[in-house]
């Protein structure tokens, strides 16, 4: 009996310690890795990540999981000199019409002279070669393409059969950045001059530093569909400060070219916490099996000004009557 006695708390004990190890195997805590707006498309089991290569290329990262990026595959390097050969930003990729394109901002090392370019896949695979397809215009003047605009964070919207680019762009010369959409006639080219989509500061919350003395700021717009509905989530406030948070857009018209069919939500939908801050400029995706949804962005890694980030994931829902809910953002270290 004594024996007996001390095996059974033996037991016990083991099968605790295996309860927490399947806990801890179903779990994982944030950040997943560091960089700056990720972007994440899901396609044929796989998750395809596509970041900036310090800033000198694009590099597309191959995973079955959100937990981890995955190895990192550079797949376009920027020139050494030249329109398109600094500051490369924020790239996306897109499957369309049978060829995957990157939409990626760049410039000459003047942040002034930023513009939207694409790059084309050689063939149908995500980590093929790609090279540069055009630069697009996204001024004022479609008919003599003059007077090309700034321009970052281009997207696209697929909305009744017809595609659309969406960006962030300055009004003129200065630097107040508003959304931008324009009709496109192929994947590389904006075939109409673009629209103004919303003020940038409607609400306090979109200007820098949440402060009437400043400027409001839109940019990092992406799209969101969901139940026949089309949302456009947004980054507001400046991104090298902790007030950077989500706004939301949703399309109530039959023209996204038309101001007024977007509707601004009066709230932000994803604000910073004492604990992450900084938190803008995601992607959207599902988890493997399709049954959740899942919210990728970025995080300041301190409170001070600037752009050291890391990148966060986690699920978010949709509320009853059919908006996200991305509730808020997961505290560094915290299970997920």
């Amino acid at each position: 009996m004594p024996t007996i006695r001390r095996i059974f708390p033996l037991i016990a004990l083991c099968i605790s310690l295996l309860s927490c190890s399947r806990a801890s195997a179903n779990t994982f805590t944030n950040p997943i890795a560091a960089g700056a707006d990720p972007w994440v498309v899901r396609h044929n089991g796989y998750y395809y990540w596509c970041l900036s290569q310090n800033g000198s290329g694009v590099a597309i990262c191959k995973s079955d999981t959100l937990t981890s990026l995955g190895k990192r595959h550079v797949v376009w390097h920027a020139p050494g000199t030249g329109p398109y050969s600094k500051e490369i930003w924020a790239p996306e990729l897109h499957f369309l019409d049978g060829r995957w394109y990157i939409y990626v901002a760049a410039d000459d090392g003047d942040n002034a002279n930023h513009r939207m370019i694409t790059l084309e896949s050689a063939t149908d695979d995500p980590l093929s070669a790609y090279t540069f397809k055009a630069e697009l215009y996204t001024g004022d003047n479609i008919a003599k393409k003059t007077k090309n605009r700034w321009a970052i964070d281009g997207t696209i919207l697929t909305h009744r059969d017809k595609r659309y680019f969406i960006w962030s762009g300055w009004r003129s010369g200065g630097d107040d950045q508003s959304l931008y959409v324009a009709p496109m006639s192929d994947p590389w080219t904006v075939s109409g001059n673009r629209v103004r989509i919303c003020k940038n500061d409607t609400y306090l919350w979109e200007y820098v530093g949440e402060s009437p003395r400043n400027n409001g700021l839109n940019e990092g717009p992406q799209v969101l569909q969901h139940g026949g509905r089309t949302f456009l989530i947004y980054s507001a406030s400046g991104s090298w400060q902790p007030s950077y948070k989500l706004g939301l857009l949703e399309l109530i018209g039959d023209d996204p070219l038309k101001p007024g069919a977007w509707r601004k939500h009066p709230k932000p939908v994803f604000s910073p916490t004492d604990k992450t801050f900084g938190v803008g400029h995601g992607s959207f995706t599902t988890s493997p099996d399709g049954t959740q949804f899942w919210h990728v962005y970025h995080a300041k890694r301190e409170r001070a000004n600037g752009w050291s980030r890391a990148i966060f994931a986690q699920p978010f829902t949709w509320t009853a009557d059919g908006l996200p809910d991305f509730g808020i953002p997961v505290a560094p270290g915290q299970p997920v």
